[in-house]
């Protein structure tokens, strides 16, 4: 860390009236639960949405290839 990242930090703790390592970790915290939200959230524009909700509508299509995959004995795990 540079020295006016260190003071940038210790003002900014200073402002909110937090230490600086309650500072930090909130800071932390708050980019964390943003990025893990971001990773959990799909957004699509409008007309996407309309037409991945239409699909859920529609019957389902088998594929021969995944039927046969599902009957097959599951690999022994090592």
């Amino acid at each position: 860390m540079t020295a006016d990242q260190d003071a940038l930090i210790r003002h900014a703790a200073s402002l909110v009236g937090e230490t600086v390592t309650a500072f930090v970790l909130g800071t932390a915290t708050e980019r964390a639960m943003k990025l893990v939200e971001a990773q959990r959230t799909v957004t699509l524009p409008n007309e996407t949405f309309d037409r991945f909700y239409a699909a859920l509508d529609d019957p389902a299509t088998i594929v021969p290839e995944l039927s046969e995959l599902f009957r097959a004995e599951p690999l022994p795990r090592s």
